[in-house]
Order: structure tokens, then sequence, then C-alpha cells
């Protein structure tokens, strides 16, 4: 019993730190991006982003959630998509995008510190992104 006891106190311990950890991650992006939804940056950011938005079947505002999952990870994304009402073959397509092409800070500067090209790693990611982001916008209006 006593084993058991501080299993689970380890278990509870770790699942705090973690619930902390993705707070900390979700909470300011979701902020972040509710301020900028209804500031006067959404309408510039939507038309900008809007033409490559279309190519995958998705309204300018679906940049937002990209964005953060670039710049941050798939929870910055998560948080950043909770901010709008998308439906389902917008975020499939969010999410699908987002596991090609995420974290590329984070990333780039530990592909850098180990040897590899960042340039080409990030430039294959985003062509990564951009196909599976194309097959999956089709085949989502397709099949949902």
């Amino acid at each position: 019993m006593t084993a058991f006891l501080t299993v689970a106190k380890g278990g509870a311990l770790k699942g705090i730190k973690t619930w902390a950890m993705l707070l900390k991650i979700v909470l300011p992006v979701y902020i972040l991006v509710v301020l900028i939804k209804y500031s006067p940056l959404m309408p510039f950011l939507t038309e900008l982003f809007a033409p490559a938005m279309a190519l995958l079947h998705m309204p300018g505002e679906a940049a937002a959630p990209i964005i953060a999952g670039i710049l941050s990870d798939e929870y910055g994304c998560i948080a950043a998509m909770r901010g709008f009402s998308f439906d389902a073959v917008t975020v499939t397509t969010i999410a699908m995008v987002n596991l090609c092409f995420h974290s590329i800070p984070v990333e780039s500067a530990i592909n850098g510190r180990i040897g590899f090209a960042v340039w080409r790693i990030i430039l294959f990611r985003f062509c990564l992104a951009v196909l599976v982001g194309l097959a999956v916008s089709r085949l989502a209006a397709v099949l949902l």
C-alpha cells in the first residue's frame, strides 16, 4: 500500500507540473489571440493571409492558429483555435498543417546545435505542411 501511495503522489505531482507548464503556454496564447481577434489588426491579417488560406479552403482567420503553432507548439495552436468558430474541415486542416510545421524557433535552435542544415529542414517542413494541408483540406471536404 505504501508503494502505491508513493507512486500516486509522484504521479499527481508530475500531473500538476505538466498542467502548470501547459497553462503557461495555452493561457497567454489564447488571451493574445482573443485580443488580436477583436482588434483592428485581425482584419488586416485576415486580408493578408486570405489568398494562402483560400488555397487550403480555409478562411483568412485560420492563419492565426497556424502562426501560433509555428511560433509555439501544438498547444499554442489549439489555444488559438479556441478563439474562433471553425468548422470541422478547417480544424482538421489546421491541425494537420500544424503537426508538420510547429515549434520552428525552438526546433531550429536545437537542429542548429546538433549540426543540421536549419534552412533545409524549415523548407522541407514548410513544403510538407503545404502538401499535407492541400491533401487534407480536399479529402476532409469530401469526407466530412
